[in-house]
């Protein structure tokens, strides 16, 4: 069986990437998107569940694109 990743590392992850964490409510972090691409709460527990982690590697997937074209023109000016 192979090891799963922590909520938390998910959200540092999401943090290095130009999300930002915007509150947390118990062992629940808010990870919101730029430009009104929507949020996800993630949980911070020690290992997350299959279904979890896919819907968490979808989200982050589907904003690749948006990040890559963020990051680009932030360094463009």
């Amino acid at each position: 069986m192979s090891k799963h990743n922590s909520g938390l590392h998910y959200v540092k992850k999401a943090e290095e990437n130009g999300l930002r964490v915007i509150s947390g409510k118990g062992d629940h972090a808010k990870i919101v998107a730029p430009a009104g691409r929507g949020y996800m709460i993630i949980p911070l527990h020690r290992e997350l569940s299959n279904g979890t982690e896919y819907a968490i590697k979808k989200w982050f997937k589907s904003l690749g694109i948006l990040l890559l074209l963020i990051v680009l023109l932030i360094k463009l000016f």
